[in-house]
Order: structure tokens, then sequence, then C-alpha cells
């Protein structure tokens, strides 16, 4: 923490930052019958820093929540999985912060934070066990400039996502979202 406060502090110094503020928000719902069903939602929050006129360190959060219900004659399941992550990533602007298209490039890690629980009617909830921590990620976007102030801004991320066997998986997620430079 100590390095990104004195990289934060001789930047400012030599460089005019730029602040950019990024919100996303997504839902789904798929229904089969009354008694089947899954959903899932997203909320993802960013403050970019960025300097040199195309580099940018983005501080994000993601939360994202998914439940399903499997229903037959006998039983019914429903399963809910809740995922935090909280990320740092370079970002590397293709193009430059006056053109309408800006394409770009990051890397960087995530803390990775998961929660599964499945429910039987009439049973106790079973917790599945799951393993938290750092993971590698990196990912692709778009921006474009609706006026000087704000832009949509869509990405593609991927994680190396640690797992409870110590193995790794890649997650992923596409978004789109507001951004607003301060």
């Amino acid at each position: 923490m100590k390095i990104f406060t004195l990289l934060f502090l001789i930047a400012s110094q030599s460089f005019a930052l730029m602040t950019e503020i990024g919100a996303s928000y997504s839902y789904s719902k798929k229904t089969f019958n009354a008694a089947n069903y899954y959903q899932s939602d997203s909320k993802s929050a960013s403050v970019s820093l960025y300097f040199l006129e195309q580099f940018a360190l983005e501080l994000s959060y993601t939360d994202q929540f998914y439940e399903s219900q499997e229903s037959d004659s006998n039983s019914t399941r429903t399963v809910q999985q809740s995922t935090k992550i909280t990320g740092a990533d370079l970002i590397y602007v293709i193009t430059d912060q006056r053109s309408a298209f800006q394409p770009y490039l990051k890397a960087g890690g995530a803390y990775i934070a998961k929660k599964k629980q499945v429910k039987y009617v009439n049973a106790d909830v079973i917790d599945i066990p799951t393993r938290d921590g750092l993971a590698p990620s990196y990912g692709i976007g778009l921006k474009y400039k609706l006026t000087e102030k704000f832009s949509v801004k869509t990405g593609y991320d991927i994680w190396q996502t640690p797992l409870d066997d110590g193995t790794t998986t890649e997650d992923s997620s596409f978004k789109v979202g507001l951004s607003w430079y301060l």
C-alpha cells in the first residue's frame, strides 16, 4: 500500500491526473416454469487515475450473485453463489484521450472471495467450501466518448480464479457501463 501511495504522490506532482469514475449493472433471469429458474446480477464500480496520457491505474469492485432453483416431483434444490472481486489493473489506452473511440488493454490482479450454498426443502443449508485468494487478471475494452465528460465503456475481463482443490480456472465477465471524467 505504501508503494501505491508513493507512486500516486510522485505521479500527481509530475503530471496532471485525470480521474474517471465508472459504474455498471447487469441482471438476467430465465424461467423454465414456476418451480425452475436461474437468475444473476452483477454490480461494478471503478476509479481510474490517468497519467502519461495513455496509462491509468484502475481500482475496481464487483459484487456478483447467482441463484438457481431446480424442482422435480420429489424435491426442490436452490443453489446460491456470491462472488466479490476487488481489483487493481494497469490500463493502456491505444489511442489518445481526444479520440471518440478508445480501445484499451488491461492487466493486474484481484482478490476474489466466493461463497456457495445449497438448500433443499425441509433440510439444512449446505455450505460448499470455496477458496478465496489473489488472482492475476487481464482484459480488453472499448470506450466511446458521448461528451467530454461521459463515455460508454465496454470490457471483457478474465481472472485466473483459485479453486478449493488448489488449481485455478478462468472466470470471465463482459461488462457495459457508463463512465464520468472529473
